[in-house]
């Protein structure tokens, strides 16, 4: 079966048994590291021994024989498959066949990225549980601060957890990070509001991203370069840096079309969820003309993301968004 929420992801596989089958897959790899971390916690409960295959340790390993031998020390197994759905088709057949058939150990599986859709993924699903990882939706992103801080021994005060949040940009294993970091920075039992949190990430590559996308969106094409070059050359992951450079852009674009409507200020940051604190920033990049909502910088997003995916220069596909957002052509 097909489960859809994480919390009762969670509850499977704290009380997995002899048999039981977690299929996990999708674009979020936060969540499936969590849900691997209680099987495991699980199988030192039942005294299994875990065994972890890649696909390129098939078919040297027979999937039928791990699965129908016993452990020689321990009552079962939990076995963990990395790349699932990359493992050849004899080993495909075995799994399915053992499963089938019933087994006394237990199988965690992690597909690559997206889920695939074929009757091998539809078998393992069938036979136990399958749960598909993605980004929390914006509005959920404050259940994850605050089960993240709480797990650090630490809490945010509301302009905290935005802080935090928007700094994450919508990923959850960043914001994992960002909680990691300011617990080590302010010690456990600290109640951190947004300062604290900024000046726990202070010098790391997001806080001098979001430095990046302000100066391109302020019109400052030669300081949006340069900054875009040091980003870079540190080592900033540029699909990354596009997307979080995109959604700041629309964020902007979005209040600028509201109050070029009539909106005011204050009823534009609300109809829009923007925390005040970012508002300040948001608001004078709402009246630049680089966040004018046109359609030559949708198309220039576009194309350095198809650049940036089919091996383009980093710098020339980014820097032609900044050209196009700074010179409004």
């Amino acid at each position: 079966m097909i489960v859809k929420r994480f919390e009762e992801m969670e509850k499977r596989a704290e009380n997995a048994t002899a048999g039981s089958v977690f299929v996990i897959s999708g674009e979020e790899y936060c969540q499936s590291a969590r849900i691997l971390r209680i099987l495991k916690k699980r199988a030192a409960e039942l005294s299994f021994e875990p065994v972890h295959i890649m696909p390129e340790d098939l078919p040297d390993i027979s999937l039928y024989s791990l699965f129908t031998e016993g452990s020689l020390f321990n009552p079962g197994k939990l076995v963990i498959i990395s790349g699932l759905d990359k493992i050849p088709a004899q080993s495909k057949k075995e799994l399915v066949s053992v499963l089938e058939a019933g087994t006394e150990h237990i199988l965690f599986g992690r597909t690559e990225g997206r889920k695939p859709s074929n009757n091998f993924i539809r078998a393992l699903e069938k036979k136990g549980t399958g749960f598909t990882c993605w980004d929390p939706f914006p509005n959920s992103m404050w259940l994850w601060t605050k089960r993240l801080s709480e797990e650090e021994g630490i809490s945010f005060t509301r302009d905290g957890g935005q802080a935090a949040e928007a700094i994450a940009a919508g990923k959850l294993e960043r914001l994992a990070d960002i909680v990691s970091r300011v617990a080590l920075f302010h010690g456990q039992g600290k109640t951190a509001n947004a300062s604290d949190v900024y000046r726990a990430v202070k010098g790391v590559q997001e806080t001098t991203a979001f430095k990046f996308c302000e100066m391109a969106m302020s019109g400052k094409k030669a300081a949006a370069m340069t900054s875009l070059s040091l980003l870079l050359k540190s080592g900033e992951e540029p699909i990354r840096l596009l997307a979080l450079f995109y959604s700041q852009w629309k964020q902007a674009a979005g209040a600028s079309e509201l109050m070029k409507n009539g909106l005011s200020p204050l009823a534009t940051a609300k109809k829009m969820g923007i925390p005040e604190f970012r508002w300040k920033t948001i608001e004078p990049l709402a009246r630049s003309a680089a966040c004018n909502a046109r359609s030559s910088v949708l198309e220039a997003f576009a194309v350095a993301d198809h650049e940036l995916k089919t091996g383009g220069d980093p710098l020339v596909s980014i820097g032609y968004v900044v050209l196009t957002l700074t010179t409004g052509r």
